[in-house]
């Protein structure tokens, strides 16, 4: 006997007029409850709402994390509003989170994270000055470590509200309409990518880098939620690449939960060359797991990429 399918919990109600206002609702209860936050903490700290998003200090990362708690209440209200269902179904048909999956999922990512943050270190030391850009730390080590754990605990938060949405609410609706990828894996992976689009800061060369590469880890994460049947591995995954944010961050860019920085311009060809590395690692990281599954756990309705 088969386990029950991922979209399972949708089925009942899959219609694409449900799943379209479901996510205007959580739209707007994400966008007012982070304005909301963003006030108060402007009012408590007494700063402008600019400097309470700093998120170069711990501080404004904090607050930038938070405001996605506002995106795990709209989902609730839309789910429950518009489908009839509850928020844990979003972690599969069992109604609750494989943390075997989310361990494991975090692991791997963390481990190619320190990997690639090991071959800077490697360059910084066999190639020229100025090729690779230098790491410096931010602050002593024991300024850092009591902020370790919350700051770990904000970013699952973030990570699991967007896994949620994209992973969780819209692959279960469309994958209970659509038998095509294209529909439930790569439409809701465009999506995803294209809200990191943001040329202002990676230029546009590297913006469009970036979307690509958000847009191809969003995909994979979708075919890992299918095949394991659980939301455990895509949260871990994605929990994995931003946790390592708390030891190597980037000068200016959410650096304020980091122990060390790298000093790298977000437009530069060392950025795109990083970009573009990180992708492919993920991309071969992926085709070995998949095949090890092929191999050693195969299922009948288990979702093969186009």
């Amino acid at each position: 006997m088969t386990d029950p399918a991922f979209w399972q919990p949708a089925e009942a109600r899959p219609q694409l007029w449900r799943t379209a206002l479901g996510v205007v609702v959580t739209a707007v209860v994400w966008i007012a409850l982070g304005f909301l936050l963003v006030w108060l903490a402007s009012k408590v700290s007494d700063m402008p709402p600019a400097m309470a998003m700093d998120a170069t200090t711990w501080s404004g990362s904090a607050m930038f994390f938070l405001t996605f708690l506002g995106l795990h209440v709209g989902l609730a209200i839309a789910l429950r509003l518009l489908h009839g269902r509850g928020y844990s179904s979003l972690f599969g048909p069992r109604h609750a989170l494989d943390r075997h999956h989310l361990v494991n999922g975090a692991l791997v990512m963390l481990a190619m994270a320190t990997g690639l943050y090991a071959f800077m270190g490697v360059e910084n030391l066999i190639l020229p000055e100025g090729v690779p850009p230098p790491i410096h730390r931010l602050r002593a080590t024991l300024d850092w470590l009591p902020g370790l754990v919350p700051a770990l605990a904000l970013i699952l938060l973030q990570v699991s509200a967007e896994e949620l949405a994209f992973r969780g609410y819209l692959l279960q609706q469309l994958r209970a309409r659509f038998h095509s990828p294209l529909v439930w894996a790569i439409a809701p992976a465009l999506v995803f990518g294209a809200l990191h689009f943001d040329p202002d800061t990676y230029g546009p060369v590297n913006a469009t880098a970036y979307v690509l590469n958000a847009t191809i880890m969003g995909a994979l994460a979708a075919f890992v939620t299918l095949r394991t049947g659980n939301l455990g591995a895509a949260i871990g995954l994605h929990f994995g690449n931003n946790a390592s944010l708390v030891l190597v961050g980037l000068d200016g860019q959410l650096a304020g939960f980091s122990l060390f920085s790298v000093a790298m311009d977000p437009a530069s060809g060392y950025a795109t060359y990083s970009i573009v590395a990180q992708t492919l690692v993920a991309l071969a990281i992926f085709g070995l797991w998949w095949r090890w599954m092929n191999r050693h756990r195969p299922i009948a309705n288990a979702a093969a990429p186009a």
